[in-house]
């Protein structure tokens, strides 16, 4: 494995780890009544973050895709575009919708939940477009 690669590697890791983690995973199979129990508002159904939670499943897999590539010295450019991409969106629309007062009927839970994913996605996002700038 080129040396030079590890960053891309830890990096796609760690967004793959977290994501399941805090994101996809709980998506899939979170009752709701934990969902309430947090704060967050009520759903009329759950299946659009169910969705959501499969769709982010299959991201997780282009993302270990990107690893593959990079284990055998191939810089995952696509992977990366497609990460940032995803996690600039994303973390764009968390953070305008954080400051124009969307969260702030939650739960304080719900709230701390959504910046804190917010952080960790913009997080994301930078560390995909440094890692993009120093493979010029």
């Amino acid at each position: 494995m080129n040396g030079e690669l590890r960053p891309v590697i830890r990096l796609l890791w760690i967004k793959i780890v977290g994501t399941a983690l805090a994101a996809a995973l709980p998506m899939l199979l979170t009752p709701a009544a934990v969902y309430k129990w947090l704060g967050f508002p009520p759903q009329p159904t759950l299946l659009f973050l169910r969705l959501y939670g499969l769709s982010t499943l299959a991201l997780l897999a282009g993302y270990y895709g990107g690893i593959e590539q990079a284990r055998r010295g191939e810089f995952p450019r696509g992977v990366l575009r497609m990460g940032l991409v995803s996690n600039g969106g994303q973390g764009l629309m968390l953070a305008a919708a954080g400051i124009a007062g969307v969260y702030a009927d939650w739960g304080v839970m719900a709230q701390a939940m959504m910046w804190s994913l917010c952080l960790f996605i913009l997080g994301i996002a930078l560390a995909i477009l440094w890692l993009m700038r120093q493979a010029r």
